[in-house]
């Protein structure tokens, strides 16, 4: 396992991998037809380079190896960016020969796979030397283009490079900007996923409050969906985490700012609450006869993902709300029938993996701290570690100390 650094304006970059979950809010077009061309010549290597890339990301490969509906929209404007940044370039060369060699099971002892994976981090650390290029768009995108490499090769390793909180700092010394063009909104919708979710597991990423609020909101589309809803009420958890640790130190509850903690809590909660309504509406709404077939398996992988992180979200407020004024047999009952509902969608979703329902074995982690007895948290951690096994080759981070820890985080009780 390669075991790189990154520094950047003096400070070290852990980079480590953290699972994308991407959520989006309606059938999707056949992108293939919308990936953006280079605009000027290519050298030989680079068009010959665009041209994989871009079959990596067509419409045709089975769902369950698919690059471009697991991972987000912005890898349809890489091929116009070649030539334009060394890191993506090298980046772009590893994750062909990655998803290449995935495809047909030969990747872990692959060397070619490995070496081009180390001249891509080698390539980027050079990058992010440079205040103006680490600061870029393209260094950014590198730098997820790396994490998707090291996610296929081996994510449960011990040496994880800490992609995602790389990212993060770089986007923070960006100032959480407006994007530029739909290509960076599409990055920073879909980096917004894993940033979060790595904030939420880890003390590693440290935003200010104006700072979450500003990532949270940053031109990032429209935020009337059901999918833009649950997210936005994941992505406001990290900062209402900190707050309440801080308040529970400082007094003992209740208090006039735990009890505002509280409201807010069930803010957020009411809000996903009617998300997960309409994504469970439209999940027993849809119908494959009607869909086109080239359709049907995304359509449906999409609302079993969509409404499966949704409930999720659901079971970590209730979390945060136990934490914050006790638990209830409202809020027991309420995060029972959530985790019972994720296993089902978790059941029907076996036949994506293990691309297209990775994110499904983040929910049966929710499932699990959600569930009420020990039979229904051994039947979710059968299912887990199955998924694990399948989706990572590795069953780390799922024992039952590990999700004991995670829940023991999210219900305020390492204060």
């Amino acid at each position: 396992m390669l075991a790189l650094r990154y520094k950047f304006k003096n400070q070290t970059l852990d980079l480590e991998l953290v699972h994308r979950p991407a959520p989006k809010s309606g059938p999707q077009p056949n992108r293939q037809d919308v990936i953006e061309q280079p605009s000027g010549a290519l050298s030989n290597g680079l068009s010959s380079l665009s041209s994989a890339f871009v079959h990596c990301l067509s419409q045709k490969v089975d769902i369950r190896f698919q690059l471009l509906w697991n991972f987000g929209d912005y890898l349809t404007s890489i091929p116009c960016r070649l030539g334009v940044s060394a890191a993506l370039d090298a980046a772009v060369d590893a994750l062909v020969a990655a998803h290449s060699a995935f495809c047909v099971g030969n990747l872990v002892s692959n060397p070619v796979v490995w070496r081009k994976y180390s001249r891509a981090l080698s390539v980027l650390r050079h990058d992010l030397d440079d205040v103006v290029k680490a600061r870029s768009a393209e260094s950014l995108c590198a730098v997820m283009l790396n994490s998707i490499v090291q996610l296929l090769l081996d994510p449960s390793s011990d040496e994880l490079i800490s992609h995602t909180q790389g990212a993060a700092r770089l986007m923070k010394s960006r100032g959480f900007v407006e994007p530029s063009d739909q290509f960076e909104r599409n990055l920073m919708n879909t980096l917004r996923g894993p940033v979060v979710f790595d904030a939420l597991l880890t003390d590693k990423i440290q935003f200010s409050s104006r700072e979450w609020n500003s990532f949270i909101g940053k031109g990032l589309g429209p935020q009337d969906s059901p999918a833009a809803q649950w997210l936005n009420c994941i992505a406001a958890v990290p900062d209402l985490l900190q707050r309440s640790k801080a308040a529970l130190k400082l007094c003992e509850p209740p208090s006039l700012h735990t009890l505002s903690l509280e409201l807010e809590t069930r803010s957020l909660l009411e809000k996903c609450t009617t998300s997960i309504s309409t994504l469970r509406e439209r999940l027993q709404a849809y119908d494959p006869i009607s869909t086109p077939a080239e359709l049907r398996d995304h359509l449906h992988a999409l609302h079993l993902r969509s409404l499966g992180l949704a409930l999720s979200t659901g079971i970590l407020l209730n979390c945060v709300l136990s934490g914050l004024e006790g638990t209830s047999n409202e809020i027991c009952e309420e995060s029972s029938s959530w985790s019972d509902e994720i296993f089902h969608l978790s059941k029907l979703a076996t036949k994506y993996r293990p691309l297209g329902a990775m994110a499904m074995g983040i929910c049966l982690k929710f499932a699990w701290m959600g569930a009420a007895s020990a039979d229904a948290r051994e039947r979710v951690e059968a299912l887990l570690i199955d998924y694990c096994l399948v989706c990572l080759g590795s069953t780390k981070g799922v024992q039952y100390s590990d999700l004991m820890r995670m829940k023991r985080r999210f219900m305020l009780q390492d204060v």
